[in-house]
C-alpha cells in the first residue's frame, strides 16, 4: 500500500512541532523526560540559597532548586524554581520555607497541607519565613562581646593611670592581685571550657530542632489565618449590645424606674419592708413559744377553750 503525499506531510510536520516544544523546554532547562515536576515559589528573599539547593520533605531531600530570578521589573520578590521527584505528590495548600544550618548553607524544606489535591506540574507553593538561627545567636552574643570590648578598654586604661599615679609599693600589690587572678582564670578554665561546650551542645540541639520550629511557626501562620477568618467580629457586636442593655437596666434602677427602681429609691418603702419582716419574726417567735394560743387540737374531738 503506498502512502499517501498528504500523510507524510503531516507526520513531517507533526514531528517537527513536537521536535520544536521540546526543544523550547530543553533551552528553558526543562526535560520532558525528566523524573522531576517543576513548582514555583515567590520568596521575598532568598538569604544565600544556591541553584541545585536541595528540597527537602521532613528532612529527607526530593529534589533540587532549578533556577532563581527576580519574578518582576521591579525586583521586590524572587522567583524560585524547584523540581520535585514525580513520586512525591505535592498538596496544593502546601508551604515551603527556606531554613538554614550552623554551617550558613540553605535549603528549601516543604510543609505537605492536608488538601485532597495536588499541584500540577508548574503550579506556585505558598512561602513563608523561618527565623535564622545563626543571625539570631549572633545578635544575642554581639551586645555582650561590644560590653567586652569596652571594659577592657576601661581596665586597660585604669591600668595605665594606676602605674603612672601611685607610688611602688601600691604598683606591687596591685601586680599581685592580676596575678592572683590570672591564677584563678587558669583554675576555673575548665569550668569556661565546659560552659563553651554546653553552649556548642546547645547549638547541635538548635540546629536538630530546626525542622521543628519551621513546623511551629508554620503551625501558628495557619492558626492566625484561621483565625482572621472566624466571625469574632458578630460575637463582640453581641457582646457589645448586652452590655449596654444592662447598661441602660441599671440607669434605670438608678433614676427609681420599675419595681428594683422605686424599691432603691423609695426610703418609705423600705421602711415598711422592714417593719413588716420585724413583725413577721415577732409572730414566729411567738408561735413557736405558745402554739396553743393560734391552733387548738384534741384527739378525743372536744375543745377546750383557755381561760385567762
Amino acid at each position: 500500500m503506498k502512502i499517501k503525499k498528504e500523510v507524510k506531510i503531516a507526520v513531517i510536520v507533526t514531528l517537527i512541532i513536537l521536535l520544536f516544544f521540546w526543544g523550547h523546554n530543553f533551552l528553558k532547562g526543562r526535560n520532558l523526560f525528566s523524573a522531576f515536576n517543576y513548582y514555583h515559589v515567590s520568596f521575598e528573599r532568598v538569604d544565600d540559597l544556591q541553584v541545585s539547593s536541595s528540597v527537602t520533605i521532613n528532612g529527607f531531600p526530593v529534589g533540587v532548586v532549578n533556577s532563581i530570578r527576580f519574578e518582576s521589573e521591579k525586583l521586590d520578590r524572587l522567583l524560585v524554581e524547584i523540581g520535585v521527584k514525580k513520586s512525591y505528590k505535592i498538596p496544593d495548600n502546601s508551604v515551603a520555607i527556606i531554613i538554614g544550618d550552623l554551617l550558613g548553607s540553605k535549603s528549601i524544606s516543604l510543609f505537605l497541607g492536608n488538601s485532597e489535591t495536588n499541584l500540577e506540574n508548574g503550579g506556585f507553593i505558598r512561602d513563608s519565613i523561618a527565623p535564622d538561627l545563626i543571625k539570631t545567636i549572633t545578635d544575642k552574643l554581639l551586645p555582650i562581646a561590644e560590653n567586652a570590648d569596652k571594659v577592657i578598654v576601661s581596665i586597660d586604661s585604669l591600668l595605665h593611670v594606676l602605674n603612672n599615679t601611685f607610688d611602688d609599693n601600691l604598683q606591687k600589690n596591685i601586680h599581685n592581685i592580676v596575678a592572683n587572678l590570672e591564677q584563678m582564670v587558669v583554675s576555673e578554665r575548665r569550668k569556661i571550657a565546659a560552659i563553651l561546650s554546653n553552649f556548642e551542645s546547645m547549638s547541635e540541639n538548635l540546629n536538630k530542632n530546626n525542622e521543628d520550629i519551621t513546623k511551629l511557626i508554620v503551625n501558628l501562620t495557619v492558626f492566625s489565618e484561621t483565625l482572621s477568618a472566624s466571625d469574632v467580629k458578630s460575637t463582640v457586636d453581641n457582646a457589645n449590645s448586652s452590655l449596654i442593655q444592662l447598661n441602660s437596666l441599671l440607669s434605670g434602677i438608678n433614676e427609681g424606674q420599675g419595681t428594683l427602681g422605686k424599691f432603691a429609691k423609695d426610703d418609705l418603702l423600705y421602711d415598711h419592708l422592714q417593719r413588716s419582716a420585724d413583725d413577721l419574726d415577732k409572730l414566729l417567735i411567738d408561735l413557736r413559744q405558745d402554739p396553743g394560743r393560734y391552733v387548738n387540737f384534741s384527739l378525743f374531738g372536744g375543745r377546750k377553750s383557755k381561760q385567762d
